[in-house]
């Protein structure tokens, strides 16, 4: 009797996720980082006042970016929403941090970005 053999599990993680990003969700969802990605081109993080400061000038936070974002293209806000989580977290990187601030800034973007979450959680209960 021949044993089926199995593939490791991340050859078939790759295959789902290569499958998802040309679904059309995922077509959605690489869209939307690059209008995100591109919007907030130029903007900095002040994490005290939990704003993003918009190559405009404009302070805005997570929600008002994204009703921003989503004026402008259209796109749903929760996936905008999740984007700019997105950048805050792996692609806006402070100047002039040393590593021990670089650490706090991070734990502090967390902080805000759970805050989000549980806004947004409690949002959609109602």
């Amino acid at each position: 009797m021949k044993m089926k053999r199995t593939q490791p599990p991340e050859t078939d993680f790759m295959e789902g996720f290569g499958q998802w990003l040309e679904s059309e969700e995922g077509l959605q969802s690489q869209e939307a980082v690059d209008c995100v990605y591109d919007a907030l081109d130029g903007a900095s993080v002040d994490i005290a006042e939990k704003k993003i400061i918009w190559s405009d000038g404009q302070q805005l936070t997570i929600e008002q970016s994204a009703e921003r974002i989503h004026r402008e293209t259209n796109l749903c806000q929760d996936t905008i929403i999740s984007h700019i989580i997105g950048w805050l977290q792996m692609e806006y990187v402070p100047e002039g941090l040393d590593d021990e601030q670089m650490e706090m800034f991070e734990s502090r973007i967390n902080a805000w970005v759970e805050e989000c979450e549980v806004i947004r959680t409690q949002s959609a209960r109602f």
